[in-house]
């Protein structure tokens, strides 16, 4: 056991031996469809989203895909999550093994806003009436399958669209991701890529206040590019503690997004009897906050059919904290 201890915390210093400098530039505000990098699934994000390694369910279509090669018949979640401002973030995915073929997936994730009114230069307090509301989503189909007895892996092709009153885009793009299992120890070393896609420009015309040709003369221009917010995932994961009755899991993953600083995370999953499930994780280079704690029950119906409840909180810092809600079903 000490061992396996040792290893899976060489492996960890090994994975945030080159942290990033605070002075570095962050590129923040560079990519649009920010909902895209919400955590979806109570079970990753209650490991602090170290996440790219462990993936072994349907969640497996949110942080990589080929995690989506471990499901054995068919399982369908459901996630939901409360963001500050009264923000709503939800996830579904269905995924189906068609035994040698492999299994294919379908997904989405949306965000979705109550009515605001319609400010303007000349009226800040939104008197005129008018209402609009956010709607963002992203469609998914995935492919996963083993090549071998231990490497998966796995793609998925999506629709990503957000609009915002009157402008919006609607764009693909693509995810890719492996896992290689090398048996010893349960450790597992995975990297993924997801939201690559090409960059996007918002539908119709503005006045820009900033620009005095633009403002005087109401002179109209059209928005600039954006990419979307590609994010690169290496993971690594490993039976801590494991007997008939207990089972202790370590994942740490380095993510290297297009619009940030690298994110280093930290995460354990304790089972009972994989019934009953203790999680934790932090994200030591999160912009608020990092903690993340969670709790999961499976309920066993009979010999194919299975209940999984999974609830995650994630302290936001000087935001409000996060709770996040997971309903499974494997049949």
């Amino acid at each position: 056991m000490y061992k396996k201890i040792y290893l899976w915390l060489s492996m960890a210093v090994l994975a945030f031996s080159n942290p990033v400098s605070a002075q570095q530039f962050a590129p923040v505000g560079t990519a649009v469809a920010q909902f895209l990098e919400v955590g979806i699934g109570a079970r990753g994000v209650g490991m602090g989203e170290a996440f790219t390694a462990l993936t072994n369910d349907v969640n497996s279509v949110f942080w990589n895909p080929a995690g989506l090669a471990n499901i054995q018949d068919k399982q369908l979640m459901l996630n939901y999550n409360r963001w500050p401002a009264d923000i709503s973030i939800g996830g579904m995915a269905f995924g189906m093994n068609f035994d040698r073929i492999g299994v294919f997936t379908l997904s989405t994730v949306y965000l979705a806003t109550g009515k605001m009114d319609v400010t303007t230069v000349y009226d800040p307090e939104g008197s005129s009436g008018q209402t609009f509301n956010i709607t963002n989503y992203a469609l998914g189909l995935s492919y996963s399958r083993y090549m071998t007895e231990r490497l998966a892996v796995g793609i998925t092709l999506k629709l990503v669209s957000e609009k915002y009153w009157t402008y919006g885009y609607t764009t693909a793009a693509i995810d890719l991701g492996t896992c290689y299992h090398t048996g010893y120890h349960g450790l597992n070393i995975a990297m993924s890529i997801l939201h690559f896609g090409p960059e996007v420009k918002f539908s119709g015309r503005y006045i820009d206040y900033s620009d005095p040709l633009s403002a005087n003369l109401n002179k109209t221009k059209s928005f600039e590019t954006y990419s979307l917010p590609i994010n690169f995932r290496f993971g690594l994961s490993m039976d801590i503690l494991e007997d008939s009755e207990s089972h202790l899991v370590g994942a740490a993953d380095m993510i290297h997004p297009n619009n940030n600083l690298e994110q280093y995370n930290l995460g354990l999953e304790y089972g009972y009897n994989r019934l009953f499930f203790l999680r934790g994780g932090y994200k030591f280079t999160a912009d608020e906050g990092g903690l993340n704690l969670g709790l999961g029950f499976r309920y066993v119906l009979t010999e194919k059919i299975s209940l999984d409840l999974d609830y995650a909180y994630s302290a936001m810092g000087v935001l409000t904290d996060i709770h996040r809600l997971g309903l499974g079903f494997a049949f």
